[in-house]
């Protein structure tokens, strides 16, 4: 499995949109501003200010302006400028056998489908962290994210823990004890399952699972996990991480009053019996800041010290 070239100051970034359309353009330019600030050139095709109702542009012109940026000589790494939805139209339009180079790709939520479909068909690491527009702090890229992120797309990071300061490192809490190694594969949940049955999603024997979501109430999130468990999927990881899942004090109490199970009370049921250490409440996900995931990257999951413990760079 390839890893992409470190991220050197000075490089250029090429930056697409393959799933939905800015907010507007001037915050994208804003953020174009922003990202130049750090020191990168950035370059772009005129489909990231495409708009296409919820699609930023039609599946066709996405698609090439994937491939094109993994093609662009010029370019030495890829950032997502937002999520939102549209990737898995474009997963069956993209000629993969064209993408015979790693490059350095970026981004989370719906861009879970291109991490996914680059591990399982270019055997392509890449990065499951901070897009353009979605990230920033007072029109800056947040400083702890950021950080964070470039520390590993340039390899200063390549080894100990993937969470340090200044991120809380009392938050993440243990369900299942254990130690176990693997390659961090997964992404936002209801998109790694919408991949189930398809050429693009992942081997997952041996993985270390990460998993986070937005937006999804308690019996949403069973009903994905138990699509995993059903499909057979959860009996071959080594280990499980979840990030945040947005889910509020002020839920957690509505559901109580209800009588109804907490995300709590799902993550219990569903994947403590399965005989494989989980940790959960790890910084990753739809919040500020959040710590970058090395998708496909060998890693010790530690419940005891409540962290993942980077066995290699995530880059050459």
């Amino acid at each position: 499995m390839e890893k992409p070239p470190a991220l050197r100051p000075g490089d250029t970034i090429r930056l697409i949109a393959p799933a939905s359309p800015p907010n507007d353009r001037a915050s994208l330019e804003l953020a174009i501003s922003a990202l130049e600030e750090l020191g990168y050139n950035l370059k772009y095709s005129d489909v990231i200010f495409g708009h296409q109702g919820y699609l930023a542009g039609s599946d066709e012109e996405r698609a090439r302006d994937f491939e094109d940026a993994f093609l662009d000589k010029m370019s030495d790494a890829i950032l997502c400028v937002r999520g939102g939805y549209g990737s898995t139209r474009i997963l069956d339009l993209i000629n993969w056998d064209l993408i015979e180079k790693p490059k350095v790709f970026m981004g989370f939520s719906d861009i879970t489908a291109l991490n996914c479909a680059l591990w399982k068909k270019c055997g392509f690491r890449s990065f499951s962290g901070p897009v353009l527009t979605s990230d920033l702090n007072e029109g800056k890229p947040d400083p702890a994210s950021w950080d964070h992120s470039l520390s590993l797309l340039s390899g200063e990071k390549k080894n100990g823990n993937l969470i340090s300061d200044p991120f809380n490192l009392s938050h993440p809490s243990t369900i299942v004890p254990g130690t176990s190694h693997g390659r961090l594969i997964g992404g936002n949940l209801s998109l790694f399952c919408s991949l189930i049955g398809t050429a693009w999603f992942p081997n997952l024997k041996n993985a270390i699972l990460f998993l986070e979501d937005v937006g999804e109430s308690p019996y949403r999130i069973d009903r994905y996990l138990t699509q995993l468990r059903n499909g057979g999927f959860l009996e071959q990881v080594s280990g499980i991480v979840l990030g945040d899942f947005r889910y509020s004090d002020a839920q957690r109490k509505n559901d109580k009053q209800q009588g109804l199970q907490t995300i709590e009370d799902v993550f219990q049921d569903r994947l403590t019996d399965l005989g494989v250490p989980v940790l959960a409440n790890l910084p990753f996900g739809h919040i500020k800041p959040k710590i970058t995931i090395p998708f496909g990257t060998l890693v010790i999951l530690d419940c005891e010290k409540r962290n993942l413990l980077l066995q290699e760079s995530a880059v050459v």
